[in-house]
Parts: C-alpha cells; sequence; structure tokens
C-alpha cells in the first residue's frame, strides 16, 4: 500500500511540473528527427542535371568549319591551301628516317602538328541556333543547380 500512495504522489508532483512548465508558455518539448540527405542520390541527380544542361547548351550551337580563316583576321583574304599546313609535318617524318638523332625531327614534328591543330581551332565557327531567353534560363540554371548539388554531395562533411 505504501508503494501505491508514493507512486501516486509521484505522478501528481511530474503533472505539478508539467503544468507548473505549461503555464510559464513552455510546451513539451517534442523530438522531431532530422531529415536524412542522401549523398549518392544527390550526387547522382546532381550529375545527370549538370550533363543534362551542358548537352542542351552544346546542341544549341551549329558548328561550321571554313579553312584558311585565320588569315582572313589579318585583313588577307586569300584562304590557306589546306595541303599548305601539312608540309612541316612531313619533314618532320622524313628527318624522323633520314637523321640518327631525333631531336630535330621530334621538333619539327611537334611544330607540325602544331601547326594543323591551330589551324583546326581557328578555321572552327560557332553559331547559336535561335532560342529564347527562357531556354536559356532553363539551360544554365539545369547546369547551376546540378553543379550545386555535385558540389554539396563531393564536398559536404558526413555527421
Amino acid at each position: 500500500m505504501d508503494i501505491d500512495k508514493e507512486m501516486k504522489k509521484m505522478e501528481e508532483e511530474v503533472k505539478a511540473e508539467k503544468n507548473k512548465k505549461n503555464a510559464k508558455g513552455k510546451a513539451d518539448a517534442v523530438y522531431i528527427p532530422k531529415k536524412k540527405s542522401n549523398p549518392l542520390l544527390e550526387f547522382v541527380i546532381g550529375f545527370l542535371l549538370t550533363g543534362g544542361g551542358i548537352y542542351w547548351v552544346l546542341n544549341s550551337f551549329v558548328v561550321s568549319f571554313s579553312w584558311g580563316s585565320i588569315w582572313s583576321s589579318f585583313g588577307i583574304n586569300t584562304a590557306l591551301a589546306t595541303g599548305l599546313m601539312l608540309i612541316p609535318l612531313l619533314v618532320g617524318i622524313g628527318l624522323a628516317f633520314f637523321m640518327e638523332k631525333k631531336t630535330l625531327p621530334g621538333i619539327v614534328i611537334a611544330l607540325g602538328l602544331l601547326i594543323i591543330f591551330i589551324t583546326l581551332l581557328t578555321s572552327v565557327r560557332f553559331r547559336p541556333l535561335s532560342a529564347s531567353l527562357w531556354q536559356y534560363v532553363v539551360m544554365f540554371g539545369m547546369i547551376a543547380a546540378g553543379a550545386g548539388l555535385l558540389a554539396k554531395s563531393l564536398f559536404k562533411k558526413s555527421e
């Protein structure tokens, strides 16, 4: 019987304590668990958004070539013959088989490849397709959102 009386007394004390807290305006603390993020899902979604945005941007341009356009930049309107840029490469290959030391032929071959590479890069022309401002905002917004999710999933410290 003494145990029952003590239990009732303890219950009344707990109720009185709760009433004091509620009377002061403090509600009972309720534990709400934090939502856990899934870094793998964030990475995949970020990768898809970034990749889709980049793909869309790259598909909104038309690429064309015009050989010899490097010379038109300097005011010369003559087109560079495409075979002319192969001469240093062919001379370098010939020197590689003729000479015993391969330093000079290697330099000439590298120079020939560099000339070909520069000529190809300078002959490329990009022309944008017509698109609305909304499409461009969505394209670059996808890239930005995807990059943010990728950065969050890769660089956020795990708890």
